[in-house]
């Protein structure tokens, strides 16, 4: 039953966060107006607001003009519904688990404004260096302030680094500023050791992606992808996999 409830108050959580993610590039208050169609601007109704529900009884289509309702809703709601219960099993219901779980949501915000958008408002980065504070003052354990720097420094250096370079080769912009941006806000998250994974696991998977748009023709040689997704999908790998990770690595070199 925990585990019911905790995956509906995700849910109901992802389904504000889908307001953060339509309203923000936008500049629409995430307080006012109530939900809206952003096809027909009709309010949408409380229950034709249920969380994942609705989207499954109106069959992913606007009750008042019939308009098709995007994938992203449902898919935001059922995320963040699946990082709650990931992070509270993680690090249990305690002020630790609900300052990531801040983190996370910021994060699924940046990651799918910057799908659609292209682009990291800064309001967000504000907000979870907000939440790292929370976490580096309260909870010394997860990271040293000496961690939190360098580990900022090297992720947000590196992507640095590697936008630089890859200017000076393609003569073309490689790498978005908002994309190092959040790097350094990552790092600081994570300290230096996570960071090693994360950064391998974002450019692993942001590889895969490419070249899979590339195979079945949804992408052109050259074209820019969002960054932003990739390095939090690494990031997420470094907290809750990367010590399991460098560990295998470990026994793996020592053999």
């Amino acid at each position: 039953m925990i585990i019911i409830i905790t995956f509906f108050l995700g849910a109901i959580v992802g389904s504000f966060l889908n307001v953060c993610i339509y309203r923000i590039p936008r500049e629409i208050s995430i307080v006012r107006p109530g939900s809206f169609c952003p096809h027909c601007n009709k309010p949408v109704g409380v229950f034709h607001n249920i969380p994942i529900v609705s989207y499954l009884i109106l069959r992913g289509k606007c009750s008042s003009c019939s308009a098709s309702i995007s994938w992203r809703y449902p898919a935001v709601e059922i995320i963040a519904a699946l990082m709650t219960l990931v992070t509270l099993r993680h690090f249990g219901f305690s002020l630790e688990g609900a300052a990531f779980l801040i983190l996370f949501y910021l994060l699924i915000v940046i990651a799918f404004i910057d799908l659609e958008h292209l682009i990291i408002p800064d309001s967000l980065l504000l907000a979870s260096v907000g939440a790292l504070c929370l976490l580096i003052f309260k909870f010394p354990s997860w990271l040293t302030l000496y961690e939190t720097v360098v580990g900022s420094v090297v992720f947000g250096g590196f992507l640095y680094m590697a936008g630089f370079l890859g200017k000076l080769l393609f003569k073309k912009e490689a790498l978005g500023f908002g994309d190092i941006k959040l790097g350094f806000v990552l790092g600081a998250f994570l300290g230096w050791k996570l960071v090693v994974v994360s950064l391998y696991g974002a450019f692993f998977l942001a590889a895969i992606f490419a070249v899979m748009g590339l195979l079945i023709k949804k992408m052109k040689f050259g074209q820019m992808i969002p960054f932003g997704p990739f390095l939090i999908l690494g990031s997420l790998v470094g907290i809750f996999l990367g010590d399991w990770i460098i560990n295998l690595f470990l026994q793996w070199i020592t053999v």
